[in-house]
């Protein structure tokens, strides 16, 4: 929370640009008590945080596109949710598709399940394996336990594995030091319908602390897109749920984390039939379901060498009445190695095992076979930085080695060059290869797709359908202009094979006599590798920092996408993406107790799906009432009564964002 004047948060993003932000520590040994925003411009490039390398090491030593959304972000921001906290990432794609569902992506390939990003809580991988993407409306953590939020734009296939292919997120929680006392909030709003937040924190022994915290929810429905009727009524997509869990850490060795979480969602669906009226819409519920369980272990040694040991188990289920079940069990154990100092070397490597147990249940609709699957991926990498020339140049090479059950073996090589003209300047390059592999989705599922008269068309499985594959070229420029300004770029080309498509075949057309449905011509569908494609654009954030109470953050993205597919109808992800995006931060301490913080974003329109282009401004107006209790009001939207974002107007669950005002009380004791 804030405080007075003299102990209030500082706004550490502005600095997180300027040193290409913590890249996706190892969670427990990211603990760091330094104020980025109170550093002089030497002090600042020689922190030590954990980079790609995963491990120790300075600011400056950042060769890849990457951002931090801290704490303070968020708490300035006024955000209520991760997917809204994301939209402060420079380059990235963040549409509400309606009030549960969000089109989130790095460098295109946007939806609702965008499957070329690799999204973790704490290192716990929370990608989908069965559908890829992510469901974001699963987790809706108590945003004041996060400490900060990192993105990678571009590949970490060579440290991360499979489906790291245009991004990396890492969402890391609070150590339970930081986390100590009581706090309790509510938000109330015209859209935020109800949100109550509390969590205690305490200590045990000499080196134990710990946290417990519940968090209940309720979000009103978006409204439908406007009709020539002039039909304004709301879609059918509240959302609300319930999270609690805990977390204990013994010192920086031990950390031992669960959650356990319900949310129920709304949506539309067909629910196809062979008799007419064929495909007659109808209300689902959807519950989704989860509980996990994290150990980490660290031993630091004298010598400076570091092993880590992290395992997890995580239980969901996602169960929507009308299509299927899926009923999913994970087993998860990573270990890593850092080696001593080895002059010129600095080695990392690392191995892991992850089993899954899957239970997916269908109906008419939509099957999997087989239903039960026991998938298994075992992997290892390496990595290595190299100095060429001692405080100037630098050579990464490392690579992934992983089997899965799906497409056998996925290597994945990277190779990062750095070089440092003078200590406030970094400019690096980087070659990297990386793979999205099948799922069960493409595999194994059937599904209907359309039904009519005497005919019905479905996905069938397809055994054959290859790993997605991604080469990708990178060019980053960092410098701190002044001790008041910084700039970041990154520039990249990717080259795409083997992208997903959809086939029908004429020769697999059947007549089906079953006994049991009318009879009917089934046309099958499946999943094909059958487009390729470039994209190249470029990220740039220019940070200044106007007065010690005014602060100024500016950034712009360019993308540009052009695939070529057997069917050219296939062609469409590459308009599912802005090709300009462009925003503005400000963050204003007003006096001792009051903050204004304002965030405008031009999105570009998506002409293919006719979204207009839209500007999204969000006030954040926040005061000190005393020292237990804070209360903000926030305006999201507040340019236009309401807008879509992702999805077209004609689909049946499209939904426009509308313009929420709440209002935030926090107390903290």
């Amino acid at each position: 929370m804030l405080k007075d004047r003299s102990s209030r948060p500082r706004y550490s993003h502005r600095c997180a640009a300027t040193l290409g932000a913590l890249l996706l520590a190892q969670p427990s040994a990211a603990l760091t008590t330094t104020d980025y925003f109170e550093l002089n411009l030497e002090q600042l490039m020689e922190v030590k945080i954990h980079v790609a390398s995963k491990k120790e090491e300075a600011v400056s030593n950042a060769p890849a596109a990457v951002y931090v959304v801290t704490s303070e972000d968020i708490l300035r921001s006024g955000v209520t949710s991760i997917p809204d906290a994301l939209r402060m990432v420079p380059g990235m794609q963040v549409a509400r598709a309606d009030s549960n569902s969000w089109a989130i992506s790095i460098r295109g390939f946007n939806s609702t399940l965008a499957n070329k990003l690799l999204v973790l809580i704490d290192g716990r991988s929370v990608y989908n394996p069965v559908f890829g993407g992510v469901l974001w409306e699963a987790h809706n953590l108590m945003l004041e336990d996060i400490e900060r939020i990192e993105v990678v734009r571009g590949p970490g296939g060579a440290l991360w594995g499979a489906n790291a292919v245009n991004g990396v997120i890492n969402i890391i929680t609070k150590h339970t030091r930081a986390t100590q006392g009581t706090i309790a909030s509510a938000v109330y709003g015209n859209e935020e319908q109800g949100t109550l937040s509390a969590r205690q924190g305490g200590r045990f022994g000499e080196d134990g602390s710990y946290r417990v915290y519940a968090k209940g929810f309720k979000q009103d429905a978006s409204r439908k897109p406007i009709t020539t009727s002039g039909n304004t009524q709301d879609t059918y997509d509240e959302w609300d749920g319930f999270r609690t869990g805990f977390r204990t850490d013994w010192a920086e060795q031990f950390t031992l984390q669960g959650d356990a979480y319900r949310t129920n969602t709304q949506q539309l669906r067909p629910h196809y039939s062979l008799i007419a009226p064929f495909a007659p819409i109808e209300q689902q519920s959807i519950r989704y379901e989860g509980i996990n369980l994290l150990g980490r272990w660290i031993d630091q040694r004298d010598d400076g060498s570091q092993l880590s040991v992290q395992t997890f188990i995580d239980w969901a289920k996602r169960d929507e009445p009308i299509n299927f079940i899926d009923d999913r069990m994970t087993y998860d154990l990573d270990v890593q190695y850092n080696f001593a100092p080895l002059q010129q070397h600095e080695i990392v490597i690392g191995t892991g095992l992850r089993f899954l147990n899957d239970d997916q249940r269908g109906d008419n609709n939509t099957s999997f076979a087989p239903q039960k699957r026991r998938n298994n991926l075992y992997s290892a990498f390496v990595q290595d930085k190299i100095t060429l020339a001692p405080d100037a140049w630098f050579l990464t090479l490392g690579t992934k080695l992983e089997h899965n059950d799906f497409s056998g073996f996925e290597f994945q090589p990277n190779a990062r060059l750095q070089w440092h003209p003078d200590h406030n300047k970094t400019v690096w390059a980087s070659v990297s290869r990386a793979v999205r592999t099948p799922t069960p989705l493409e595999e194994d599922v059937t599904s209907t797709l359309v039904t009519a008269a005497n005919i019905r068309g479905a996905l069938v499985p397809n055994d054959n359908f290859k790993s997605e594959e991604l080469t990708a070229y990178e060019l980053g420029y960092r410098q701190q202009l002044s001790p008041v300004l910084s700039l970041d770029l990154a520039a990249f080309y990717n080259d795409y094979d083997y992208l997903r498509t959809t086939c029908a075949s004429a020769d697999d057309v059947t007549i089906v006599n079953n006994g049991v449905d009318p009879i009917h011509v089934f046309i099958p569908f499946m999943f094909t590798n059958d487009m390729n494609g470039t994209s190249e654009g470029i990220e740039a954030v220019l940070n200044w920092n106007v007065h010690p109470d005014l602060k100024l953050a500016a950034n712009y993205s360019y993308l540009n996408m052009s695939l070529t597919a057997i069917d050219p109808t296939q062609e469409t992800d590459e308009k599912l993406a802005p090709e300009h995006q462009a925003g503005i931060k400000i963050f204003w301490n007003m006096s001792r107790n009051w903050t204004l913080d304002v965030s405008t974003t031009y999105v570009e329109g998506l002409p293919i799906i006719d979204l207009d282009s839209y500007v999204r401004m969000d006030i954040n107006l926040g005061t000190q009432l005393s020292k237990a209790l804070r209360f903000n009001i926030t305006g999201q939207n507040l340019l236009e009564n309401r807008h879509r974002e992702f999805g077209a107007a004609s689909d049946i669950n499209a939904g426009e964002i509308e313009r929420s005002i709440f209002a935030k009380l926090t107390l903290t004791f």
